[in-house]
């Protein structure tokens, strides 16, 4: 396999191991010690811990939905870098933000930049569509 193909399966693992199954403690077998989450707001992204609060709060988020599928649609690598496009698939039945559960299905996008080294993730940038998420509940 090459290193392209070694980097997009790492994210593929991190998506099944951290997010499918919500196993915080396997962070550090997918992130450096020292890495930085761009896509966490304010400047304490950097870190472990920093990694774990950011996914804690991503978890309590998706709390509010059942049935939750994220699929990798597509997967672009070049060199260090992987380039991903998620979507997430649920129901709306708990509380989120404050609109109460709707019964609704939901469908959210998303693409993720990694910088992998050393077989693990340096640096991540993200963009999700949470403007679509919030018209799909309230419509």
């Amino acid at each position: 396999m090459t290193d392209a193909g070694k980097n997009k399966q790492i994210i593929q693992n991190l998506v099944q191991v951290v997010w499918n199954d919500q196993n915080l403690t396997a962070l550090k077998d997918f992130w450096t010690e020292d890495c930085i989450n761009h896509a966490m707001p304010g400047s304490d992204n950097r870190g472990l811990d920093a990694l774990r609060v950011y996914h804690e709060s991503f978890f309590a988020d998706l709390s509010a939905f059942s049935n939750i599928q994220i699929e990798i649609v597509q997967q672009v690598a070049e060199s260090n870098r992987v380039v991903t496009y998620i979507t997430t698939q649920g129901k709306h039945s708990g509380m989120f933000y404050g609109i109460p559960p709707t019964g609704k299905s939901i469908s959210i996008s998303a693409i993720r930049i990694d910088r992998v080294q050393n077989g693990k993730i340096a640096e991540h940038w993200s963009v999700s569509d949470a403007a679509g998420l919030m018209q799909q509940l309230q419509a």
